[in-house]
């Protein structure tokens, strides 16, 4: 994607830049000033992203002037469009308030696979993955503290777990890139969940939670990963082991069981931390 056509023009952002939401931490140290703004139009949204369609006699569409510091435009541009694939959105410049000429980012084919957004201000931290999933999480782990061999309590932790790992990939993909990976053939396992482990919060939140190491194997390739709190790559990997083996393998009820119980528990306050400290950027 390129940059919009003049880089010296500030910036609406009404959906993943704003401040508290999940990519300001990309623009934030170029910032100078951020403050309300409005523009008449109406959203949707595709797959939790918000879509801006630009219309008179509609909303006005609640948004935030952001104000780059000199000499630091085209920078705090080139963060925006490092995550912001054509698909996704296009640039454009639009007049708000007292004359002022903006860029902004409108959804491109915004009618494609898109639902109506029914407010005038969009917020990620609504989205059911970072908010009603999490609770449903936290109520299974209350009421499934212990296994049988009806196997009921184990399928609703594997349940659980597998929810979980939806917001963590929705989180990655809002957060990082919103494009497919990069690379032919590469998952988003790859491209996107490790980016998780590069995070300051996620190192800080993993020394606060886990306090010893643990270990579980691949069922195909019988790869040993290691759950480490000095070692965020290999601790990210191994709760993502955790996740392929509740999918795919056969069951060994009361092993699984903890094994899940205790991850379930550990990831579920790690992504709480994640999103806390995106939410309060």
């Amino acid at each position: 994607m390129n940059l919009p056509g003049n880089t010296q023009l500030p910036f609406f952002a009404y959906g993943l830049f704003k401040p508290g939401q999940l990519c300001y931490f990309r623009i934030k140290d170029f910032v100078e000033s951020t403050s309300p703004a409005e523009i008449n139009g109406y959203l949707k949204e595709r797959d939790g992203i918000p879509l801006l369609i630009i219309a008179e006699n509609h909303l006005k569409i609640k948004g935030v002037l952001i104000r780059f510091k000199s000499n630091y435009e085209n920078e705090a541009y080139k963060r925006i469009v490092e995550i912001e694939p054509d698909k996704v959105y296009k640039w454009d410049e639009c007049t708000i308030a007292e004359n002022l000429k903006v860029n902004l980012l409108i959804g491109n084919r915004p009618e494609r696979g898109s639902k109506d957004f029914d407010g005038e201000s969009w917020n990620g931290t609504n989205d059911l993955l970072f908010s009603t999933a999490l609770e449903e999480i936290e109520d299974i782990l209350k009421n499934n503290t212990n296994c049988d061999w009806s196997c009921k309590p184990l399928l609703r932790l594997q349940m659980a777990y597998v929810l979980l790992w939806s917001g963590l990939e929705r989180y990655a993909s809002l957060r990082y890139y919103l494009g497919k990976p990069n690379k032919t053939g590469q998952s988003i396992y790859k491209d996107k969940i490790l980016k998780i482990a590069e995070e300051e919060v996620f190192a800080k939140s993993l020394k606060n939670h886990i306090k010893q190491t643990r270990k579980v194997y691949s069922s195909d390739e019988l790869e040993t990963c290691t759950l480490d709190p000095d070692n965020p790559k290999k601790s990210i990997e191994y709760y993502y082991q955790v996740r392929s083996n509740s999918v795919h393998r056969g069951k060994t009820i009361f092993d699984d069981f903890k094994t899940l119980q205790f991850s379930l528990h550990e990831l579920l306050a790690i992504f709480k931390d994640l999103l806390n400290d995106a939410w309060n950027s």
